[in-house]
């Protein structure tokens, strides 16, 4: 049986990492290695929080170290490489940068992704992603020319639309009362 993660997406680790260790390893592990794996999961909650406490990222830069030295009591030496080393640096770079919302790559990798899949000529993947693009994004613009009755990606009904107009829905009485607006 082999026990392994795969398949994870950046997003999935960052859930991973942030919400299920705690609670995932806090029966399979012994007690110093569950702590180190929680001060770990609490600090990528501090940093990836939409409202940073100023206060709490001064003290994650002045305890990063100590706690990345407990991760080296833990893990083996081969277990830590160049993506490990960076930890130290992510506290500073909350404090200097602000909320780490308006610097992620997920909404770039999700719009890497949709290119990716249009990809037609695997000899030449990049003008094949930029070709597809160029499509999409002329037929974007030309609807705007097209006349009102035309159906396009822009203007399509919505998906629950039941293709009555507003003036053709049928009218209950119990609702065409007159009433009095109330101000409190």
């Amino acid at each position: 049986m082999e026990l392994r993660l795969h398949g994870m997406k950046s997003h999935d680790c960052h859930i991973f990492m942030q919400k299920l260790i705690p609670v995932a390893f806090r029966e399979m592990v012994p007690k110093h290695v569950w702590s180190t794996l929680t001060e770990v999961s609490l600090m990528f909650q501090v940093l990836c929080s939409t409202t940073l406490d100023i206060r709490k990222v001064q003290e994650l830069e002045d305890s990063v170290a100590v706690i990345m030295w407990n991760l080296g009591k833990v893990f083996p030496l081969a277990f830590f490489n160049s993506m490990e080393h960076l930890i130290l640096h992510l506290p500073y770079e909350a404090r200097v940068g602000g909320p780490v919302q308006y610097r992620w790559m997920y909404p770039f990798e999700r719009f890497l992704h949709e290119l990716k899949k249009k990809v037609k000529n695997k000899a030449h993947v990049e003008a094949s992603m930029v070709e597809a693009y160029i499509v999409e994004e002329i037929g974007w613009f030309t609807s705007h020319y097209f006349e009102p009755h035309v159906t396009c990606k822009r203007r399509r009904p919505s998906r629950n639309d039941d293709l009555t107009r507003e003036h053709e829905r049928i009218s209950r009485d119990i609702f065409n009362h007159p009433s009095v607006q109330v101000v409190l």
